[in-house]
């Protein structure tokens, strides 16, 4: 009899069953009783309570054609419940993709790391069994291993050859040094034998003591697992490096470092790519997986194309504009160890790769890393936890780190490498600052405009980047004052000329635009606010060429932006219009001006992270200028020419914009000298909401750590509910402390009309 700890599908905690006959184990997916229904779940743990206060179900059987947890993945889901103060559903899901099916067998083996006890076994029914299973042909061992080598370890009675395979003489070869085992472990990693036929000939309380000792170990083994590497892999794609000096010495320093964790720092254009991949392709000769990932789904097409052309059909691709049995194919074809390199954005870490190597985070810096929905997660976070469990190593890589990471960086806990150079001696862009102000188009400045007609009388290409979606931000009547509101959020609706609809960017909601006030009727409206749309038709009263745009809701499309991707990279359109996905790692060598409209919106926002957002969206679309063998120019406008911020981004010098907001920083106490928590409150019911939220806070003034609020959310209603805010800060010792009198509350909270969720360490200030 043995009890384990259980998550059941769709339920928050984790509950207690039997195993009467000892037929189960960790990780395994397995149906239980549940209220008088039969639900699924995974087991979690062990538990090792003898009794219980309450009455203890037995686990019914196992889920046929399912997966089993790893251990490694066990761990991280328990941490990330512990981290987040999230439940096991929300990280189960987030880690699972639906319509898994996984065929597999328990297997056992001998374990390698017990060699030097083993000896001590031999007489043991279960090893002897074992070590007879133990033969491969003479030809495979010559191919393996040296003809010579073979020769003379049967020579010398270590090898035996029975008929045309050779065995092993088990006796012998415990005689050898460590480090002359190598055809040793090569023999025992094909030994293995299913559960089921090893518990048919011997006593399962034997093979258990095995396990114990640690003697034999068990794993999941997926059934008809195809080889994913062969003798000839070579063939597959080319081992070369294309790596100048400078690149070289770094992936060197990687490979050889004792460091776990890594920040490559590289301007824009200096072949950060180009390491990552030779990094990833010599861990793949080896037998290791990678896991290589990008912040947008704008970004996959572009990696793709470079991935493929680089690796073949090698890789496995995770993004979330993939189907549910799209999805489910490629995780499984990571599971079975057929595919170890994968591409994908956020949710992509959690591929259960086999012989982890790496994981590697293209544009760290990017808050899209930082998960908004349950579980809250940082991607960052999670790789650094599964790096340390893992024995792999990670790679941050960005022109503009954030802060916290380049801090990290400058204290050691992370090995700096730099790049400082763009890769073939491409020269950096020109960068002009215009100041609006003294412009009389509210669009375009005329800097700006005849930088434009020189690049299009050259053939070459135009970005222009306005972080704004739709036509206008708002449309207001000019005879009553009537702004369109969403009724589901405290938010003006954005106008959407391509539709003709007025949309909530919160909730979605959509509304068709009549040209007249929805209050009054009067169609003397003005429209406030410029976006891409507008950027779009402006642009077209001065230019007649092929023009197009793209912001983040189109790039959902999976076909949509790959198109646009290929279609600007064939020269058919002359200028790229959008919003700031279009500032993240695209490469396109005829682009040699880029424009931004207005550089202001993201820098008067009310978030310590403000300055730091602006500088590297600037710094980062500059970078789409200039990056084949023609040299770019890149125009800011701004109504601020004098700010800090703008200053250091036109002189693209990060470290003196760094060491201005680490000062900051640490004046105000922000992150990376503290951590931040939110407490997020929401109902349909304002009176009850407000009361809750600060009978909450009166509870947590009297813990010893910096608390403010309860104070509305920028947009206080969003999809009927209102919104309510507490901040937490402090150091991490005082955090921590703080969570664990915070999921007590959690726990006892039970108020139906009010929703509590808490995000650590928020990215998303609103």
């Amino acid at each position: 009899m043995q009890y384990f700890d259980i998550y059941i599908d769709s339920m928050k905690g984790i509950y207690t069953y039997s195993d009467k006959n000892d037929e189960f184990e960790v990780g395994e997916n397995v149906i239980v009783p549940f209220r008088n229904i039969k639900k699924s779940g995974f087991i979690i743990r062990k538990n090792l309570k003898e009794s219980f206060e309450f009455k203890v179900l037995n686990i019914s059987s196992k889920v046929k054609n399912s997966l089993k947890l790893s251990n490694e993945q066990i761990k991280l889901i328990e941490w990330m419940v512990d981290y987040y103060l999230t439940s096991y559903d929300s990280v189960i899901k987030a880690m699972i993709p639906k319509k898994i099916k996984i065929s597999y067998s328990n297997i056992y083996f001998i374990n390698l790391n017990k060699l030097n006890i083993l000896s001590l076994y031999l007489d043991n029914g279960i090893i002897k069994y074992m070590i007879s299973l133990t033969t491969i042909s003479y030809n495979t061992a010559k191919t393996k291993f040296k003809k010579s080598i073979v020769d003379n370890l049967i020579n010398k009675n270590f090898l035996y050859k029975n008929d045309n395979n050779i065995c092993i003489n088990i006796e012998k070869f415990l005689e050898l040094k460590e480090e002359n085992k190598e055809i040793f472990q090569y023999y025992y990693k094909k030994t293995i034998v299913k559960k089921e036929k090893l518990e048919k000939n011997f006593k399962k309380i034997d093979i258990r003591e095995l396990e114990e000792k640690e003697i034999l170990k068990i794993e999941a083994n997926i059934n008809e697992k195809k080889e994913y590497i062969s003798d000839n892999t070579e063939k597959v794609f080319e081992n070369k490096s294309l790596l100048n000096e400078k690149q070289l010495a770094i992936k060197e320093n990687i490979e050889n470092s004792d460091k776990k964790y890594f920040l490559l720092k590289g301007v824009t254009g200096s072949g950060k790519t180009e390491i990552y991949i030779e990094l990833i392709k010599k861990a793949f000769f080896e037998g290791y997986g990678s896991i290589f990932l990008v912040p947008e789904i704008s970004l996959t097409p572009q990696m793709v194309e470079r991935f493929q052309s680089e690796f073949k059909n090698n890789i496995a691709i995770l993004h979330s504009s993939l189907s549910d049995i799209e999805r489910a194919k490629e995780w499984e074809s990571i599971y079975t160890g057929e595919k170890k390199i994968i591409l994908g954005v956020r949710s992509a870490i959690f591929s259960p790769v086999k012989n982890l190597k790496y994981i590697i985070l293209d544009e760290e810096h990017e808050a899209t890393y930082k998960q908004d929905s349950s579980p809250r997660y940082n991607t960052k976070y999670v790789a650094i936890k599964r790096c340390l469990d893992e024995g792999a190593k990670l790679i941050l890589g960005s022109a503009t780190p954030s802060i916290e990471s380049y801090y990290y960086a400058k204290t050691g806990i992370y090995e700096l490498l730099s790049l400082d150079d763009r890769y073939g001696n491409a020269e950096m862009p020109d960068i002009q600052v215009i100041d609006m102000k003294q412009e009389d188009d509210l669009f375009f400045s005329k800097a700006l405009l005849e930088e434009i007609k020189n690049t299009l009388l050259k053939n070459e290409q135009v970005i222009l980047l306005l972080n704004r979606k739709g036509y206008s931000t708002y449309i207001q009547c000019k005879d009553c004052g009537y702004v369109e509101e969403c009724d589901n959020c405290s938010i003006k609706m954005s106008y959407y000329k391509s539709t003709n609809k007025y949309k909530c960017n919160y909730c979605g909601k959509q509304i068709h635009y009549t040209g007249k006030c929805t209050k009054c009727g009067s169609t003397n409206l003005i429209h406030s606010g410029k976006g891409i749309e507008r950027i779009e038709e402006e642009l077209k009263k001065y230019f007649d060429v092929p023009m197009i745009k793209v912001d983040s809701e189109l790039s959902r499309n999976k076909d949509y932006f790959s198109r646009i991707y290929k279609d600007f990279s064939d020269k058919k359109y002359s200028i790229l219009i959008g919003t700031q996905i279009i500032a993240k790692g695209l490469h396109f060598p005829n682009v040699t001006l880029v424009g931004v409209i207005n550089s202001d919106i993201i820098l008067n926002f009310p978030d310590f992270r403000s300055g730091e957002k602006t500088f590297q969206l600037l710094t980062q679309v500059s970078g789409r200028a200039g990056r084949g063998d023609k040299k770019g120019k890149v125009i800011i406008q701004t109504y601020e020419p004098e700010n800090n911020v703008i200053k250091d981004s036109k002189e693209e010098n990060y470290d003196l914009f760094y060491e201005k907001e680490i000062s900051s920083r640490k004046i105000f106490s922000y992150p990376p000298f503290s951590k931040i928590l939110n407490i997020g409150f929401s109902s349909e019911d304002e009176a009850r909401l407000l009361d809750i939220s600060k009978k909450f806070y009166d509870e947590i003034k009297s813990q010893d750590i910096e608390s403010y609020g309860p104070m509305p959310s920028m947009v206080y209603k969003v999809q009927k509910r209102f919104r309510m805010n507490i901040f937490v800060k402090g150091s991490k010792k005082k955090i921590d402390k703080f969570k664990l009198f915070l999921k007590k509350k959690l726990n006892e909270f039970n108020d139906t009309k009010v929703r509590i969720v808490v995000d650590i360490d928020p990215i998303n200030m609103m």
